[in-house]
């Protein structure tokens, strides 16, 4: 069923280490870092990795045993997780619980080590939990956090030893931790081998994952991952083309589906394209920004037999772009137009919720609604995406907040009867965005509400009735932090000059919206 897996035969003297994915195994097999967290551990000789995944996101998880022996978890003294979503830890409680794991660090002998995009913008809510965070990038981090273990085996000597790695924070140990990363991709490590499936399909569907840049050209407001992973960093052409030729030959796929936060934002990406096309290689294109789209692009994409374009504008008014920071030099709407006349679909990412700007968003829907009735005049198929606007860490909305659940509920509901007629309108459940902001900006004390969330069985039920028996309040979400108190995270540096840039959009959005940012509604 699967290939491509690493082949150990286990004799004395070998460390068995766990990975937990805290998702199911279809999510598993479409992630990345999975496979690269599963070769970098299994090319120490000394070491077997095997991997654990979640089967259902509420009520009771059975068991957990690998995939790759069936052995329980619990049989594992160190565990690795990936944190790439911030409701992803109330999965990995369930399933430590579901092993018979206590979740709580100070009553287990198992040290859990978690990195991810959640792991290195806040991993304060998760302390009680994780033993220690990568904060940064994993490749060079992996292979020496495994050596350690290797040689200490022992969790209190262990934790010491690597609390001296200054990409390593260890709760109880170290006060913080600044962001590692890798300076070129190109002298990277990379899975050209991925573990495949020949029965079941993952989420993205069967094909060799490319990253082809990391991080991002621009620094859009909203945006947490793009300000973690700078600076934007791609990998050259050639080294592209190779990873492309031996990937499809060894995972015996002929279709590639490419990863990055800016994608087009290189040349070499637009000769990659160039190159699918030439070898008959049929690929997955990421949501793009308008400024990418040209002709030629569209006329590669187009050939390479892929009929929606996605892309996230997330804003047609000028003044949430400037609010956004996202600043384009196309007119959107016929931007968008000359997409349809093309002959593709597409589907529209869009955020709504901004607190001072509010009332103009409905504005939105008339403009996006022009555009679905161009489309359907076409018999084009146009899919609108809305999300409420979920503040994060690292980003000026951490002291502005989110706006009241009942004025996004009623923006989303004039704006879902007002396009709907023309397009396919799906939108975020708010509940969750509310849940995802509540732990993304969390301080140590939401710890008893996220256990207590777990044992619930999870879910917004299960979150519900948790913050009723704890108690915790929420209101932060939607007033945002004072911006003259010390935040949860400011132990965690991710690079010098951070911190004063954000400091200086918020006063920016200050001067925006004036005096509407103070009416917390």
């Amino acid at each position: 069923m699967e290939f491509n897996l690493v082949l150990k035969k286990f004799r004395a003297g070998m460390t068995r280490i766990a990975y937990l994915y805290p998702s199911t195994y279809e999510a598993m097999l479409s992630s990345l870092p999975t496979h690269m967290i599963y070769y970098l551990a299994n090319s120490i000789d000394e070491v077997i990795l095997e991997r654990f995944h979640i089967h259902r996101f509420q009520s009771e998880e059975p068991p957990p045993r690998s995939i790759e022996t069936g052995t329980p978890l619990d049989k594992f003294d160190l565990i690795i997780t990936s944190l790439h979503y911030e409701l992803s830890v109330i999965d990995l409680l369930r399933c430590l619980i579901a092993a018979g794991i206590d979740p709580r660090k100070d009553r287990r002998k198992q040290v859990i080590i978690a990195g991810g995009p959640v792991s290195i913008s806040n991993p304060i809510p998760y302390s009680d939990f994780i033993d220690a965070f990568i904060i940064g990038e994993i490749e060079n981090t992996i292979p020496r956090l495994i050596h350690d273990w290797v040689e200490t085996k022992d969790k209190k000597q262990y934790l010491e030893k690597i609390s001296s790695y200054s990409d390593v924070y260890v709760p109880g140990y170290n006060d913080g931790a600044r962001r590692s990363y890798v300076e070129s991709l190109d002298n990277a490590f990379y899975p050209i081998r991925q573990i495949q499936n020949d029965e079941i399909e993952p989420v993205y569907g069967r094909g060799f994952l490319l990253e082809t840049s990391r991080g991002c050209r621009y620094w859009c407001r909203f945006c947490m991952e793009g300000r973690l992973f700078k600076p934007y960093r791609v990998r050259s052409f050639n080294l592209l083309k190779n990873l492309v030729d031996n990937g499809i030959r060894l995972n015996r796929v002929n279709r590639v589906i490419t990863y990055s936060l800016c994608f087009l934002g290189s040349i070499h990406e637009k000769r990659l394209l160039e190159y699918f096309v030439e070898q008959g290689i049929s690929a997955v294109i990421p949501s793009l920004r308008i400024d990418h789209i040209d002709n030629d692009v569209l006329e590669l994409i187009r050939m390479l037999g892929q009929r929606t374009i996605t892309v996230a504008p997330e804003s047609f008014l000028n003044m949430k772009n400037c609010v956004f920071g996202k600043y384009c030099g196309k007119d959107l709407l016929s931007s968008l137009e000359q997409i349809l006349e093309k002959g593709f679909d597409l589907k529209i990412y869009m955020i709504v919720g901004v607190k001072g700007i509010a009332e103009k968003e409905v504005e939105e829907a008339l403009l996006v609604e022009r555009l679905a009735r161009r489309a359907r005049s076409m018999g084009r198929k146009v899919v609108i995406s809305v999300n409420p606007l979920i503040p994060k860490p690292r980003t000026p909305f951490q002291w502005i907040g989110m706006l009241r659940t009942e004025r996004i509920r009623s923006l989303i509901k004039a704006l879902k009867s007002r396009l709907r007629k023309y397009a396919d309108f799906r939108d975020y459940d708010i509940r969750w965005a509310v849940m995802q902001a509540a732990i993304s900006l969390a301080d140590k004390n939401i710890s008893k509400t996220l256990l207590e969330t777990a044992l619930q069985g999870g879910g917004l039920s299960g979150w519900r009735r948790a913050l009723r028996s704890t108690g915790f309040n929420i209101e932060y979400v939607f007033s945002g932090y004072d911006p003259d108190e010390e935040l949860p995270w400011s132990k965690i540096l991710i690079d010098e000059g951070h911190e004063r840039l954000v400091r200086g959009e918020y006063e920016l959005l200050l001067s925006l919206l004036g005096e509407a940012l103070s009416d917390h509604g």
